[in-house]
């Protein structure tokens, strides 16, 4: 009796060892990717129902790209981005006086394997085509739409303004963080956290193409 108890104690380590687990993006493993998104946005009971409501329409969201900007830099060029599922590429400054002087154009983030990639496209101003290599997540990801609806744990509604044709909520998000949210789609457009002021420019919601968030070889 005691050596079919232990045999089917083995069994049961056995089978639980081999079920599948999934890193969320913020650390947590679960066995259903759905988890993920279900324990890692603001708990919308605690949001007026209104705001809540539209937030809540950012699930609907599987895929964007737009352009990014810090408008508090003037200087600095608009980067396009591209997120589809849990890839997410961005483009990167380059040196465009001199032809094939770049060594990296682009990298692809995967946010579940915390894994950045480095590549280089055009053929034109890189020196090589192609995969590149790994480079440092920390140092080349910037927050996305998704992070900062998520953010968001307290809102309060200021007023309602249109933003390129779209109408947004002005909301005063966790004390101090002004949030400009599609009233259609649920994200951000424009973020304001004190002196820093991010905008999500020529947004196009759920169009991406999977071949977009790879490597693409261009001119």
């Amino acid at each position: 009796m005691r050596k079919v108890l232990l045999l089917l104690l083995i069994l049961s380590l056995l089978l639980v060892s081999c079920t599948t687990k999934y890193v969320c993006p913020d650390g947590r493993t679960v066995e259903d990717l759905q988890l993920c998104e279900q324990n890692n946005k603001a708990p919308v009971e605690e949001l007026p129902a209104e705001i809540g409501e539209i937030l809540a329409k950012s699930s609907n969201v599987k895929s964007m790209t737009y352009y990014y900007r810090r408008i508090d830099k003037p200087l600095e060029a608009p980067l396009q981005f591209w997120i589809k599922g849990p890839i997410v590429k961005r483009e990167l400054p380059v040196q465009t006086e001199v032809y094939q002087k770049n060594e990296m154009d682009v990298i692809m983030f995967n946010i579940i394997d915390k894994t950045a990639t480095a590549y280089c496209e055009s053929k034109k101003f890189c020196i090589k085509n192609g995969e590149i290599g790994p480079v440092d997540y920390d140092k080349y990801y910037i927050k996305t739409p998704f992070e900062w609806r998520e953010e968001i744990i307290s809102a309060e509604k200021l007023t309602e303004e249109i933003i390129e044709k779209r109408k947004v909520w002005l909301l005063k998000a966790n004390d101090g963080v002004l949030m400009w949210i599609d009233t259609y789609y649920g994200l951000p457009l424009r973020v304001e956290v004190g002196p820093e002021r991010h905008e999500f420019q020529e947004i196009v919601f759920n169009a991406v193409e999977d071949a977009e968030v790879n490597f693409v070889e261009r001119e």
